[in-house]
């Protein structure tokens, strides 16, 4: 697990201001709510998050914006598996794309299962509950080195 010293939440004009090219963050989820915290959450950040609905869709926004940092809500019933999407990333042509860090949003039941996949500063899994939305700008921040680990 990620071990950060405590600093200050970096504000989304201090991260824009540090940044000259936008930060790209594409997000697999194949259900369009009208309210997505955790799209918002990610923004309030300063990314600039782009959506893909299926597989397919999501890569040719990777290959487009090169994101510096994926999130798939996994979703089996629905149609996005996090696994295939972690073969996916992990087998495309593009170097980039393996190395690109990933967060996967998972049901409780599935996360025994994910939680196999993680590997440190590179594949997280969290839990989709309440309190999610405030460790998504905590892991955000630590996957993209928005600051020194210790």
């Amino acid at each position: 697990m990620l071990q950060l010293r405590k600093e200050p939440a970096m504000s989304a004009a201090l991260l824009r201001q540090e940044s000259p090219q936008p930060m790209y963050v594409v997000k697999l989820h194949n259900s369009a709510y009208t309210l997505d915290p955790y799209r918002e959450r990610l923004e309030s950040q300063g990314l600039k998050v782009m959506d893909g609905e299926s597989y397919e869709a999501t890569l040719d926004l990777a290959m487009e914006y090169h994101p510096v940092l994926f999130v798939v809500h996994d979703d089996p019933a629905g149609g996005i598996d996090a696994l295939r999407w972690l073969q996916i990333q992990h087998t495309a042509p593009q170097g980039w794309m393996a190395t690109t860090p990933l967060i996967i949003l998972a049901d409780e039941s599935r996360m025994p299962e994910l939680r196999r996949e993680e590997l440190p500063d590179r594949v997280l899994v969290l839990q989709r509950r309440a309190d999610t939305l405030n460790r998504l700008g905590y892991v955000t921040r630590a996957l993209l080195n928005l600051w020194d680990p210790v």
